[in-house]
C-alpha cells in the first residue's frame, strides 16, 4: 500500500465509497495519492495486502458525523480587533462633536486617535501572522493550535496556545517592527544573576510576568483533568517584524523562549506526545478556555 497514516482528520472530507467524514474523526490518510479513506475501507484494503493466512484485522466501530468532536480553534486577533473598534467608536464620536476642518486633520494625521487605540489594531495583526505560522504547523501535522482563548473569570486573555510534540507553547504575539529584542543579564559569582528583557533599549519584563501568569492559568487547567496534569506547559514571546538575538542563549529570558514566527515550528518539534495525545489535550484545553469569538 502506500504511505498511510491513521489520525484525527483536521479538515471534513470524503472516502471513495461515498462516506462523509467529518473534522475531527478518525481516518486514513493516503500521503501518496493525497486521500482520505474511512476506517472499513482501510482496513479492508490492509487485509487485502496481508498474507492469505493472516486473520482479518477487528473491525472498529466508526464515529458518526454528528459524534465527532470537533476543534474550536479560535479566531487569532478576534478580540485585539473588538477592542480597537470599540475604542476607535469613541473617538469617531467625540470627533463628531468637532467642527469640519478639525476633523479632517485629526484624521489625517492620528487616523485611530491615540496610540493606545492604534496599538490594539498593530497587535491583532501580529496576532494574524503568529497564526498563520502555526497553520502551517497543523497542515504538516506537528499539532494542534487555538486561538484567543478566555482567561476564566477575567477581560484578558491568551493569544495563542500550540500542543505538539513537547507539550503546550504558550504564545504571546507582540509585534515591534524594526525594533531590537535584546537580554541583559547582571550580576554572577558572588550574587544573583539578574535577567532583563529589552525592546530597543526599553525594559520589557512586564511582558515576561504576563506570559507567565498565562502559563499559570494553562497549568491549572490541565490540573483539572487527571490525564493531562504532566504535560509540559511552555512559555513563548513571538515577535513579529522585530530583530532577536543572534546566539540561542541569548533567546530566552526567565525560562520564556524568544523566538520568531518562523522560530515556533523547533519549540514543539521533539517531545513525547503522540498525535492522538495532542489531539486529546487540545479538546481539554479548548473546553477550559473558550475562544474569546
Amino acid at each position: 500500500m502506500s504511505d498511510v497514516k491513521v489520525m484525527r482528520l483536521r479538515y471534513a472530507g470524503a472516502c471513495a465509497c461515498g462516506a462523509e467524514l467529518a473534522k475531527g474523526e478518525r481516518a486514513a490518510y493516503d500521503r501518496e495519492a493525497k486521500r482520505v479513506l474511512c476506517l472499513p475501507c482501510h482496513e479492508g484494503a490492509t487485509a487485502e495486502d496481508s498474507p492469505p493466512d493472516a486473520a482479518p484485522p477487528p473491525h472498529p466501530p466508526v464515529e458518526s458525523a454528528a459524534d465527532a468532536p470537533v476543534l474550536d480553534v479560535g479566531i487569532a486577533g478576534a478580540g485585539a480587533l473588538r477592542e480597537y473598534e470599540r475604542r476607535k467608536a469613541k473617538v469617531d464620536a467625540a470627533r463628531a462633536e468637532r467642527s469640519g476642518l478639525w476633523r479632517a486633520m485629526n484624521s489625517f494625521f492620528y487616523p485611530d486617535g491615540r496610540q493606545s487605540t492604534h496599538a490594539w489594531k498593530v497587535g491583532a495583526a501580529g496576532e494574524e501572522r503568529v497564526a498563520q505560522a502555526l497553520t502551517a504547523l497543523v497542515d504538516a501535522g506537528q499539532g494542534y493550535a487555538l486561538h484567543d482563548r478566555r482567561v476564566p473569570g477575567k477581560r484578558s486573555n491568551i493569544d495563542h496556545l500550540f500542543v505538539g510534540a513537547s507539550g503546550v507553547l504558550v504564545i504571546d504575539a507582540k509585534r515591534y517592527k524594526n525594533a531590537e529584542v535584546t537580554v541583559e543579564r547582571t550580576g554572577g559569582l558572588f550574587s544573583p544573576v539578574v535577567e532583563t528583557l529589552k525592546v530597543s533599549g526599553r525594559r520589557k519584563n512586564d511582558l515576561v510576568d504576563a506570559v507567565h501568569k498565562q502559563c499559570d492559568v494553562v497549568r491549572h487547567a490541565l490540573a483539572t483533568t487527571p490525564d493531562h496534569a504532566d504535560v509540559a506547559v511552555i512559555p513563548a514571546l513571538c515577535f513579529v517584524d522585530a530583530t532577536l538575538p543572534f546566539r540561542e542563549k541569548n533567546r530566552r529570558v526567565k525560562g520564556v523562549r524568544l523566538c520568531g514566527p518562523k522560530g515556533l515550528a523547533s519549540l514543539a518539534a521533539a517531545g513525547p506526545l503522540d498525535d492522538e495525545r495532542r489531539f486529546a489535550v487540545a479538546m481539554a484545553l479548548s473546553s477550559a478556555l473558550p475562544s474569546m469569538s
